[in-house]
């Protein structure tokens, strides 16, 4: 199986690093430093950009499993440009964009996800419960009919995009089964709270929600569905979101740490001349085209609709998001000092590398699920009888 780019792929790929690399976009640093209208404002401005290259529209509608390669392509450069922007473009494009594809009318297509593909509009999505529930289905969100509207009442946490978004997906049930409502901004009884302040990704707008009997027109809703299938969708495009932007941040400190073990010296000679850095280089350098490797098979796997595809993306996501941690811790060992104080690409690294773990799906989850799916593959009785030796 051969994952090299074809001549698309690798033209889209250089389009999204030329917006970067041409000066005519402010620098990506400039997110992590931002207040809140500041960073609505640049996120707008990075969206229109990406727009005028496609990249808001690569992954979406009918074609997205064929794009799915191309998509990875590009989304390499950007999460290696800025995590913050890269979680904040495709929490809008591919989480909220994806589900009014896949799961919209003919109506949200138009008036939401043509400006949506266009940059001109920023999407949210809340799935996460504020607080625990016993509900089988896992929402105390709910909304129940009222003639042509639907009232929506319910408590999210960590919404990506919350506070900067002009409509937010949220997740809830109507009776029993889910629903996304489409909620835009404004609307009185949605009670945004206000930008959380966390450990890393501080270039991205995250707030808890409250919504106090949401008053939402029945064409704004989708649903309800009779499966998890939304659900199972944004679970998936979530974790390859993450697997990637886990190879970003890695290629980021690879190219850091080799930077500064060139050009740095220590006992009157470069550290690159150290044997313990050079391991810990080739460490880091084996890690991340392992991560890379897998992603691309499992983004490969999507695409042919192969059955194993879910496993795979299980896999490659816990690689990533744990090597990604490896790497990081690396990076600091090799620039020492220097790396540990605020404000520097590792420390911001270091900090940022933890949340693949815990986001999307856990590594503790994607475990089990991928020993479930081993289990059904390869049931007890088939071992039971198998090639025993006496």
């Amino acid at each position: 199986m051969n994952f090299d780019w074809t001549e698309k792929n690798k033209e889209f790929k250089s389009h999204v690093a030329g917006l970067f690399a041409q000066g005519n976009l402010p620098a990506a640093e400039s997110l992590e430093h931002a207040e809140l209208p500041e960073l609505e404002r640049l996120t707008r401005e990075y969206l229109g950009k990406l727009a005028e290259v496609g990249y808001l529209n690569v992954g979406i509608g009918p074609a997205a499993a064929s794009q799915t390669m191309e998509l990875i392509a590009g989304q390499e450069e950007l999460a290696r440009v800025s995590s913050s922007l890269f979680l904040a473009v495709e929490t809008s494009a591919r989480l909220f964009g994806g589900l009014i594809a896949g799961f919209g009318e003919a109506a949200h297509v138009q008036e939401i996800l043509e400006p949506l593909s266009r940059g001109e509009l920023i999407g949210a999505v809340a799935v996460s419960e504020a607080e625990d529930t016993q509900d089988p289905s896992g929402f105390r969100t709910t909304a129940y009919q009222n003639g042509q509207e639907f009232v929506l009442s319910g408590r999210k946490s960590f919404v990506t995009n919350g506070p900067i978004a002009d409509c937010l997906a949220i997740v809830g049930n109507i009776g029993e089964q889910p629903a996304v409502f489409l909620v835009e901004k404004g609307l009185p009884g949605l009670i945004m709270g206000p930008r959380l302040q966390t450990l890393g990704y501080n270039g991205l707008a995250v707030a808890s929600i409250e919504l106090d009997n949401v008053h939402i027109p029945r064409s704004r809703v989708l649903g309800p569905f009779d499966d998890q299938t939304p659900l199972d969708f944004l679970r998936s495009v979530e974790d390859m979101v993450l697997a990637v932007g886990s190879i970003g941040l890695m290629q980021s400190l690879v190219a850091e740490a080799r930077q500064y073990a060139g050009s740095n010296n220590r006992g009157g000679k470069a550290i690159f001349s150290y044997q313990e850095i050079r391991f810990k280089l080739a460490e880091m350098l084996t890690l991340t085209q392992t991560a890379q490797l897998l992603t691309y098979r499992a983004g490969w796997m999507a695409a042919e609709a192969d059955p194993e595809a879910r496993t795979t993306l299980h896999c490659a996501k816990v690689f990533a998001a744990e090597a990604s941690e490896k790497v990081a811790s690396l990076a600091m060992q090799i620039m020492a000092g220097k790396g540990y104080v605020s404000g520097n690409m590792v420390e911001r690294c270091y900090r940022e590398a933890k949340f693949a773990g815990i986001a999307g799906t856990t590594c503790e989850i994607a475990r089990m699920s991928i020993a479930e799916d081993l289990l059904r593959q390869y049931p007890t009785h088939r071992r039971e009888r198998g090639d025993r030796r006496d």
